[in-house]
């Protein structure tokens, strides 16, 4: 729907220019992936490099101004938009208080002083004014999008440093919604009293537009959500979040405010909905696409002659931001509470210029407040420091994991590293466990006394350096990277049990672990029947759904209650089981009205 409206809006020949360009992006951002991907590498890179190979290679015109430059940016402003709704659906009230801590301190705290940092370098060079305050502003904001994937590539999403980045993340995006507010007001060239005078209009109809968001999050929104969800229709579904997104959207233009703080509005009103994680779910499918859409026109509107001219300054420049952000982060991150590993690889993520500055700078230019030279300047460390940031932290994560090992302890264990190496490629047949809570303990425990041997998967450094004192097997590393299970002799090994609920994580060591060895058992752990689905399309073995597992012992001590037999338990459970299994759907609704088949999602 958002790419109709796109094509719509480009005008006479539209068609041609917008399937020539869908297809050459398209097709080099999979090919630039692949590549990466086997030199295991992240893909971000690469999108930038892509927008570059788009631009020089002549197939499209995409000088400034130009149809094809036109409709790139307006595919691109759609993954912003997108972006921006996400951003609201995470920013909910619950959220926000849970995040407050790390965002608040590290967040103003990296905010301000890497502003004012930047201020004194730019000052330096010459720079004054609005101009001045705005572009130190904007070296100092990061990539959400970057950020927080980063930290789901690497199989960190649950790291505490991931958490930090989301604070950090949410208060600074919320920062940039205020300036999208205030930019008129700063940009329209009138004196001090209109401009604030401008300034306070945008800023009523802001709070008006918020208001009436609210308003619909209540009364309106769920209503309809809750109609369209009983049709059990998922095309119908996204198609109601699609028309939300872009409905609110376009009423925050025709109000005179941003897109981009109407689709956050947007979020921001489904945010507190029981379908908050299924909407979620519709939403990033098209918000990566678009946005690899946007990445890739970052890198086509890179002036290659004038970074060729400029490269070694400009490489300095992007050194000094990543530095300077990533040192300022972890500082803050630790006042704030934060693990040294967390915060250092918080600062690491967030340590490039972030989209939004292309955005915000796209817009100050139009008005004559940034000049092009500026605009061009920033457009080309937000390609270098986001190009970077990744693989820095393909560098750091398993540098500061044995850092982090010694300095827990688990280094310091009687036996040595040549022994242990040795011990691990002589066990067969044995068991893999990964995770070691309450469920990882139960089934180590019975397995211990039946004299199985197991090598346990574990990320929390003490416990693991308990286990091993205990004299246990015990790897401290991450089950979704192919060294962690190689390891761990999963070629050799009878079965691999993942003790967590964590789908993304166990659908990545599945995949690696029939690789490697498809005679593997596999056991793993699904709270939701779609975390299920997505489990049995990489392997149909042993699964546990929790809620279902819930559900069956819960009749059984309800039946238990009313003294009925044996028999009649184990008959009445039995059929709960078949008819699970057929998928069949309950005949009543949920307290909320809504068909349990169709939830899937965690609610808030």
């Amino acid at each position: 729907m958002l790419a109709f409206s796109v094509f719509f809006a480009a005008g006479d020949g539209a068609e041609e220019q917008f399937l020539l360009i869908l297809t050459l992006a398209l097709l080099l951002a999979v090919g630039t992936s692949l590549f990466l991907g086997k030199l295991k590498l992240p893909p971000l890179p690469g999108y930038f490099l892509c927008g570059v190979l788009l631009a020089v290679s002549g197939l499209v015109n995409l000088k400034a101004g130009s149809p094809a430059a036109n409709l790139l940016g307006q595919m691109g402003n759609v993954g912003i938009i997108l972006l921006m709704f996400t951003i609201g659906l995470e920013s909910s009230l619950h959220e926000l208080m849970q995040l407050r801590r790390t965002g608040l301190v590290a967040g103003l705290a990296q905010l301000g002083l890497t502003t004012a940092v930047a201020a004194g370098v730019l000052g330096g060079l010459g720079m004054s004014g609005a101009a001045l305050a705005l572009s130190s502003f904007l070296a100092a904001l990061s990539s959400t999008a970057v950020g927080l994937k980063l930290f789901q590539d690497f199989g960190l999403a649950n790291h505490p440093g991931a958490r930090m980045t989301l604070g950090v993340a949410l208060l600074q995006d919320i920062a940039v919604i205020l300036l999208l507010v205030l930019l008129p007001g700063i940009t329209s060239g009138l004196d001090l009293s209109e401009a604030a005078k401008l300034t306070g209009i945008l800023t009523v109809k802001g709070l008006v537009f918020l208001t009436a968001a609210a308003f619909l999050s209540r009364y309106g929104i769920p209503q309809l959500l809750r109609v369209v969800s009983h049709s059990r229709s998922r095309e119908l579904f996204t198609l109601s979040v699609l028309a939300l997104c872009a409905g609110i959207a376009s009423m925050g233009s025709l109000l005179g405010l941003n897109s981009a703080l109407g689709a956050f509005a947007a979020g921001l009103a489904v945010s507190g909905s029981v379908y908050r994680h299924r909407i979620m779910a519709e939403a990033v499918t098209f918000r990566d696409f678009f946005l690899t859409i946007f990445f890739v026109s970052v890198g086509a509107f890179v002036d290659v002659p004038f970074f060729l001219r400029h490269w070694q300054m400009l490489l300095v420049g992007a050194a000094g931001i990543l530095v300077i952000k990533a040192a300022v982060l972890t500082l803050a991150g630790r006042w704030g509470g934060v693990p040294l590993r967390g915060a250092l690889l918080s600062g690491i993520a967030l340590s490039g210029v972030g989209e939004f500055a292309v955005v915000v700078a796209n817009k100050a230019a139009a008005s004559g407040l940034l000049s092009p030279l500026v605009v061009q300047t920033l457009l080309i460390e937000v390609v270098l420091t986001l190009g970077l940031s990744p693989l820095i932290m393909r560098v750091i994560i398993p540098a500061t994991r044995r850092w982090e090992v010694v300095r827990s302890g688990t280094a310091q264990k009687p036996e040595s590293g040549k022994d242990f190496s040795k011990r691990m490629r002589e066990v067969r047949d044995h068991a893999i466990l990964c995770g070691y809570g309450t469920v990882g303990r139960m089934v180590h425990q019975a397995l211990d006394r039946l004299q199985i041997p197991v090598v346990i998967v574990e990320l929390n450094a003490q416990t693991a350096r308990r286990l091993i004192k205990e004299g246990h097997s015990v790897l401290f590393a991450d089950i979704s990277q192919a060294d962690t299970l190689e390891l761990a002799g999963v070629d050799r090994a009878r079965v691999i049990v993942i003790t967590f609920p964590h789908v993304e994580l166990a659908r990545t060591a599945l995949t690696i672990a029939k690789e490697r060895n498809p005679k593997i058992a596999t056991l793993c752990r699904a709270r939701f029947p779609s975390e299920v689905e997505a489990l049995r399309e990489v392997d149909p073995g042993g699964i546990v759904h929790d809620e279902r597992e819930a559900g069956l012992e819960m009749l059984r001590l309800c039946l238990t209650a009313y003294d009925r037999h044996e028999s009649e338990i184990e008959l009445a459970t039995s059929n709960l089981e078949v008819a699970e299994e057929q998928q069949m759907p309950l005949p009543h609704p949920g307290p909320d009205g809504d068909a349990p088949a169709e939830a899937g999602k965690p609610q808030e």
